[in-house]
């Protein structure tokens, strides 16, 4: 059944929601934003999920119950990442779920192929192609703009002098950029922000340790999914590395040999895909070992196949570089604490790496 007058959600991802409220705002259309994901959404998406499914889409699918109460009728599911990841079927397996429990919702779903974003948005949104491009170039200024902040917070986080300064900034920011819905305010609010950001006072030659994060985007990207392990590394005075965004992904889509540079760099330990971000993940360490990082931290979904299958490669290279090396699985029935208690003990391993490295 084709609903007439759609009003749309999405699945949060972190930071990254404001940028898409952005897009379907400018493209007209009504939008009805996700909360913010807490423990009862989680709850809710695995009651509905088939059990053995990882927890973004469980996460995902609670997400939509609290959106689809509040009126949404039209959820947008970007998929198809290729390779083996079960993410190729998350849009069907969704819609079946919550079409089996009773929910009347029409799902638009789209792969990552640019000319089948472009049809299926102008096909819900009727926009003209002036107001996509616009839509889709204020989308990007919002994504780039959030990224520059997280790595800019990552290093001045566990430097700053008058604590818990750069995260109250940062809130504030991110409030600020999801107020403005006119690109024209944009370029002003943007040079205000970063001249705030340059005003937090910091230790520039502290000599702290460094951790990378690699795993599965979405793990990895919200600090909802991950406990905030970024902001609790931070506050342990832990500066904290991750390459894996989304402008990162979105390059290896245009640029496709990426992939065979990343490949070249993981021979000597697999010489296949595995789906998802795994050969990411091999190709990231690798790289932290090499620029003298003191740790690396997987972060991963419970039954992620592409990250379950890469891991032992990862514990290889811990073994042999002698990186302290950390894997957290995520589902919905890790508690906080537990989490809590396993970063603790890794900063202090992270610590005396980082100390023994000078005697």
């Amino acid at each position: 059944m084709k609903i007439q007058k759609p009003k749309i959600t999405f699945a949060r991802w972190g930071n990254y929601t404001i940028a898409f409220k952005t897009l379907f705002k400018q493209l007209g259309l009504e939008v009805i934003s996700p909360e913010k994901t807490n423990s009862q959404t989680i709850a809710e998406g695995a009651k509905l999920a088939p059990e053995m499914y990882c927890l973004p889409l469980k996460v995902n699918i609670g997400n939509y119950l609290e959106t689809i109460r509040r009126g949404a009728n039209t959820i947008f599911m970007v998929t198809a990442l290729g390779g083996s990841c079960r993410l190729r079927y998350y849009g069907a397996v969704q819609d079946k779920v919550l079409k089996e429990a009773g929910y009347k919702v029409d799902f638009v779903i789209f792969d990552q192929d640019p000319r089948n974003i472009y049809s299926k948005i102008k096909e819900i949104s009727a926009a003209s192609p002036w107001q996509i491009f616009k839509a889709a170039r204020f989308f990007f200024k919002k994504l780039r703009f959030i990224e520059k902040l997280e790595k800019m917070v990552q290093y001045s986080r566990p430097r700053e002098i008058e604590k818990g300064m750069t995260d109250k900034l940062l809130i504030e920011t991110f409030m600020e950029l999801d107020r403005i819905e006119k690109e024209k305010d944009y370029p002003k609010f943007k040079r205000e922000a970063l001249r705030k950001f340059s005003e937090i006072k910091i230790e520039k030659n502290k000599d702290i340790p460094k951790v990378g994060l690699i795993g599965e985007i979405y793990t990895v990207s919200d600090p909802i999914i991950n406990f905030e392990a970024e902001r609790k590394l931070g506050e342990e005075g832990i500066e904290v590395h991750r390459e894996m965004d989304l402008t990162y992904h979105l390059k290896k889509k245009i640029f496709p040999w990426k992939d065979w540079i990343i490949q070249k760099k993981i021979n000597p330990y697999l010489k296949s895909t595995v789906g998802g971000h795994g050969r990411d993940a091999i190709y990231e360490m690798l790289d932290y070992v090499k620029k003298g990082f003191d740790g690396v931290i997987h972060l991963l979904p419970a039954f992620c196949m592409p990250e379950i299958t890469v891991r032992p490669i990862l514990e290889k290279i811990h073994q042999e570089s002698g990186i302290p090396f950390l894997s957290l699985s995520l589902d919905e029935q890790v508690a906080e604490a537990g989490i809590n208690t396993r970063l603790e003990a890794f900063v202090d391993v992270v610590t005396n790496h980082h100390k023994s490295k000078k005697l």
